[in-house]
């Protein structure tokens, strides 16, 4: 039987889980006129929609804050402080062969946590103003199975951004603080532990091969347009 296989790699990890939909009414006999007996989950496509898949939760108290960032390609370490004077920006981090500036950075960089005695950074910058948010977690789908991403809806303050992986791939995140999700924070706020992120689903990957096909209705013909 296939299973999707969580592994925790921290103390502080929240594995992800299935969302459940309440559906209670709200319909008291005291109350006269105001019953609230329709709801969304009694919808059953909205209901297996929104229980489908696992909801991805914060490991941790943060305040987020959007980033003002420069990417540079340098020759040299003057050329760098150079621009870190210019720009009044006192943290680089080296992305392949570029160079990313942020300010704000205290915010991140103040969250950390040990790995086998190593202090590992949560939040690494990778372009863009977003971050790899590692969530202290790792998971095993599946072979011929692959793991998607989504944001949540009706969120202002961040994204999730969307992100796809194959079975084959996730091995790699079973060291240092595990799988990290494309995190981009766009106004300032206080995320509390336990708050949800985002959603991960997991489906076969033949459903990325699908082909679509495009049948055109017939038109009928009135017999004075023959």
């Amino acid at each position: 039987m296939d299973k999707v296989t969580f592994y925790p790699l921290t103390e502080w990890a929240i594995l992800p889980e299935k969302e459940e939909v309440n559906l209670s009414s709200e319909n008291f006999s005291e109350i006269r006129w105001f019953h609230k007996k329709r709801k969304k989950g009694a919808c059953w496509p909205y209901k297996f929609a929104k229980e489908l898949g696992w909801i991805i939760r914060s490991p941790i108290d943060v305040v987020i804050e959007p980033v003002e960032e420069v990417q540079v390609s340098v020759e040299s370490t003057t050329d760098l402080e150079e621009i870190q004077h210019l720009r009044g920006i006192d943290f680089w981090v080296k992305r392949d062969d570029i160079y990313i500036g942020l300010k704000p950075d205290g915010w991140f960089r103040i969250h950390q946590s040990v790995i086998d005695g190593v202090w590992h950074s949560m939040f690494v910058p990778n372009g863009e103003g977003s971050f790899e948010w590692k969530l202290g977690w790792n998971v095993e789908i599946p072979k011929d199975f692959v793991l998607l991403f989504q944001p949540l809806e009706g969120i202002s303050e961040f994204i999730t951004h969307p992100g796809l992986l194959t079975s084959k791939m996730l091995p790699s995140f079973h060291r240092g603080l595990g799988l990290p999700i494309a995190f981009e924070p766009r106004k300032k706020k206080q995320i509390l532990r336990g708050e949800p992120l985002g959603k991960m689903y997991v489906f076969h990957k033949s459903a990325l091969s699908l082909k679509e096909e495009v049948i055109m209705k017939e038109k009928i013909y009135e017999p004075n347009e023959i």
